[in-house]
This record gives structure tokens, sequence and C-alpha cells, in this order.
């Protein structure tokens, strides 16, 4: 099939890190995969993410250009795929993404009009969770789901050492807006005294409390800061399927997850620890897991073998390609 992907940008974020592994992996099995980006972002910024082969990513498409399958991946593509010819279209939501913005705003109307475009237009939709699955009826729209994998790339690639991992910032509602995960973090440095790394693709304002901090961070520097950590700690409101514990997973780091809505069909008891979004809960199990020596082990153990199993990315683009050519 020839399949374009409509990105509404190309900045290092966990949605396009898994709109990459998608064209990547259906490339690989043999279709031609386009990547549209109208912003005009520079192909370059996808370096970050890895290589992408033989994909293009182009700003436009020339005028008659057609595509068996056309794919938005975010709320301003799915009236820009409209501009695309295409015979069939998909609507691949990774987010409720109106809960990136304050109610009554323009950004959260815009969301929301996305998923009435969607239906009005005749949209297959895809999404990455079943509370997604379960948020997109209400709006009228049926969706199959197909999860977030992890690149084979991840891997432990170092012994464990005495310092937790915090991933992520606060920029828009639906993520840690409190800074729960650090005012945790700040309790274990002090009581326990463990180190403390972490990583965004933004500078936080609370960066400076960690021994370490960084910026976009290579793969590789990933790969090494999961691996060494003795556990993720991750705090959102709400998260489509979050990409940080699927890596860390992959690498044998269980995590510590404080989160409203999202993840249930990710975090288990047999590879991590999920709590609600609240403070005490977040630092009791974070205690748990630091203290409980013999609990973290097995999770470690556990939650690398629950990657292996279910989240890699053939698997995952098997169901995809069977969707894509229903």
């Amino acid at each position: 099939m020839r399949i374009a992907y409509c990105t509404p940008g190309v900045g290092p974020s966990g949605g396009a890190r898994v709109i990459f592994e998608h064209c990547k992996h259906l490339h690989k099995i043999g279709h031609d995969v386009t990547i549209i980006n109208p912003s005009g972002n520079s192909p370059a910024m996808w370096e970050w993410y890895g290589d992408l082969g033989d994909v293009p990513v182009v700003r436009n498409v020339a005028s008659g250009d057609k595509f068996d399958v056309v794919v938005a991946t975010g709320m301003q593509t799915v009236s820009w795929s409209l501009r695309v010819s295409g015979a069939k279209r998909v609507y691949f939501v990774q987010m409720m993404e109106h809960l990136f913005f304050r109610k009554g705003t323009p950004g959260y109307h815009e969301a929301r009009r996305s998923y009435d475009l969607a239906k009005k237009t005749g949209f297959q939709v895809i999404t990455i969770a079943k509370w997604l699955q379960e948020s997109l009826e209400e709006f009228g729209l049926e969706s199959d789901i197909i999860p977030n994998g992890v690149s084979e790339e991840f891997k432990p690639s170092q012994q464990k050492q005495n310092y937790i991992l915090i991933e992520g910032d606060g920029r828009n509602p639906a993520k840690d807006t409190d800074g729960i995960a650090w005012a945790v973090a700040e309790v274990l440095q002090q009581k326990y005294e463990v180190g403390i790394y972490g990583y965004a693709a933004y500078e936080h304002e609370r960066a400076g409390q960690a021994d370490e901090f960084f910026v976009r961070p290579t793969q590789q520097q990933m790969n090494a800061l999961y691996s060494g950590a003795l556990f993720l700690l991750k705090t959102s409101r709400y998260e489509g399927r979050s990409c940080a514990p699927v890596e860390a997973m992959a690498c044998g780091t269980p995590t510590v997850r404080g989160i409203i809505s999202g993840d249930d069909d990710l975090i288990h008891e047999n590879n991590s620890l999920r709590v609600g979004y609240g403070y005490e809960d977040v630092l009791e199990q974070a205690e748990r897991m630091f203290t409980d020596t013999k609990l973290r082990g097995k999770l470690t153990r556990t939650c690398r073998r629950y990657a292996r199993k279910n989240l890699r990315w053939p698997k995952i683009t098997k169901q995809l390609d069977e969707l894509l050519g229903r």
C-alpha cells in the first residue's frame, strides 16, 4: 500500500516517536510510506528518533498524488489530511488532546472539533489504549487498539546504580502540573541519600534539584539512564500510553506510576507499581520500591520479560498492517 502519515510537527515527544516507529516498520514490511509534515520542520529533526531509512519527510505532495491510506496523527492534521487524495482515511489517536488545554480555551475546542470532523468525514479510528477507546465512544467514534511498542534498541546496558529516574515536565494540564514526582524524589533524596537523574524534552523548572538532568538526550543516553536506574518515577494526570515506562521496562527497570487516567493496560502488578495521582500514595509506593529490594528485584526481572513478550514492534506492526488494509 501507499501510506501517508500527516504529522503536526517533528519536535521531540513520545507521540512523534510512535509515529516514527509506525512508518519505519510499515516500510520495513514492504509498504510505500511518506511522512507529510505541513509545518515545515526540518526533516533533520527526525534524526533524534533514529534512522528512517528510505521514508521521505515532505512538506506537501504533488497535486494528483494518490495514496491508499492517509493517516491523521493529531488534532490539526484531521483537516489537513482531507486535502490529500486517499482511498481511505485513518485518525490515529494517541491522546484525547483536549486534555492538553484548559477547558474553554481555543486549543480545547479545536481538539474536540477534530473528533467531530473525523466522525463526519468517515475516518477509521485507531487508538493506543482501552481508556482512549472508551473516551472516543463518548464522541460517537468506534476505534481499534494498536498499543505502543518499544524499539529493539532499548535493552539493559549497564549495572544498576544508586539513583532514581524522573521523566517529563509540567508543560500542560495533562502532565505533572503539581510536581508530585519531584516532591517525592526530594524526600527520597534526603531520607535515603539516593541520587536523582531526570530528562525531558525541555528544561524542567526543578532540574537543579537533580544530580544530573538531560534535555533531549540521545537514544543511547536514554538507554543508559533507564538501565542504571533503580526505578522510574513518573507522575502525570493523564496519558494515552506512556513511552517512558515501556522503554524503561525493556531496559529492565520498573516504574512507580502515579496517574488519574491512562496506562491501565500497560502498568500491571507484575511489572511495576501503579497508584493514583496523589503525593502521599506516590511517596508510599516509591519508598516501598526503594526499601523492598526483594520486590524491586522481582519487578526488574518481570518487567523486562513483559516487554519482550508484549511490546516489540514486529508483532504490533502485523496488527497495524491488518487494520490499515481492512
